[in-house]
């Protein structure tokens, strides 16, 4: 039971799970009833997403795994309680995991895009692996870079869903159709939010980090700009993602979804405003780790509006 703990500790399950609950929302929230209010069906079966949300999951639980791999020393002064590598998994195991996962992932990309006869799709999984192995290797541990590169690929988990629909890749005339431009609209405006609070999250983890992480020699953003211009790079990204809100709020209210309208205040914009005021004060990494499980919960109610898609569509 140790080991199996570990395990799942180690390829993070509950970050899978917002992966897999993500997808799934979108496709069937979001997805399915914008189609099938125009009389058109998903180009992905049942069988097919499933495929697709599990080659996601598995390209992520290797990302995990290898950036653990290489973190080693910097885990073991930042959260040494909280290490799995070395204590109960060995490294060579935790590679040899990473390889399965990743080799598992990618060929069920190609096959989910073989299925629906677009096999340049499948290398969408290939991209990410990539990126993740470069990541941990080397761009985690320079200034930015490693933070865009995570907000992308969160975002990325967002759109590539919408990337298997005819609606996005048929043609110009198919993207341009009402169905397609609603399409692209309300992913795009989900795959914005997972990139911004993404980022923030990100930035957040880098000030809880700073001790381990400028002993390994990391230039992250505020061991190299200062914790101050870090919080006020959160602070402007929070400002974003309210403006964003605020818009989307007025286009739903057109709509009349005005029960929608109570939801993004209460369970969205008021928390991103409490997160604000927690990193405000924030200056020990246990403060830290609170704004970051607090960005965590933001996360998951942005992603379970998408349930007022499937309710008012």
């Amino acid at each position: 039971m140790k080991l199996w703990g570990a395990f799942f500790k180690l390829i993070r399950y509950p970050n899978l799970i917002y992966i897999a609950l993500t997808q799934f929302l979108l496709q069937y929230c979001v997805v399915e009833p914008v189609l099938h209010s125009a009389g058109e069906e998903p180009s992905l079966s049942v069988a097919q997403f499933i495929l697709l949300s599990l080659s996601t999951v598995l390209v992520a639980a290797a990302g995990y795994i290898i950036n653990d791999y290489f973190d080693i020393n910097i885990d073991i002064i930042n959260k040494p309680d909280k290490m799995v590598l070395d204590k109960v998994i060995s490294r060579r195991w935790a590679m040899a995991w990473h390889t399965i996962f990743n080799m598992a992932g990618v060929s069920l990309g190609f096959i989910v895009a073989w299925k629906t006869g677009q096999i340049y799709l499948g290398f969408t999984q290939v991209i990410c692996s990539l990126l993740l192995w470069f990541y941990s290797t080397s761009y985690k541990r320079q200034v930015l870079i490693g933070n865009v590169i995570i907000s992308l690929l969160t975002a990325l988990s967002v759109v590539v869903v919408g990337f298997y629909e005819k609606q996005i890749y048929e043609s110009f005339e198919a993207i341009m159709s009402p169905v397609g431009r609603k399409l692209i609209q309300i992913i795009g405006v989900y795959a914005l939010f997972a990139f911004v609070i993404s980022m923030v999250r990100e930035i957040v983890k880098d000030l809880e980090d700073m001790i381990g992480d400028s002993k390994d020699g990391c230039r992250t953003i505020p061991i190299i700009w200062g914790v101050l211009p870090a919080k006020r790079l959160c602070n402007a990204l929070l400002l974003l993602l309210q403006v964003t809100i605020v818009l989307v709020e007025v286009r739903v209210f057109i709509l009349g979804w005005y029960v929608a309208i109570a939801y993004l205040l209460l369970l969205v914009q008021l928390p991103c405003i409490y997160v604000y005021l927690l990193l405000k004060k924030a200056h020990l990494p246990e403060h830290y780790h609170k704004v970051s499980a607090m960005v965590k919960l933001v996360m998951l109610t942005g992603i379970l509006s998408m349930i007022f898609f499937k309710l008012f569509l």
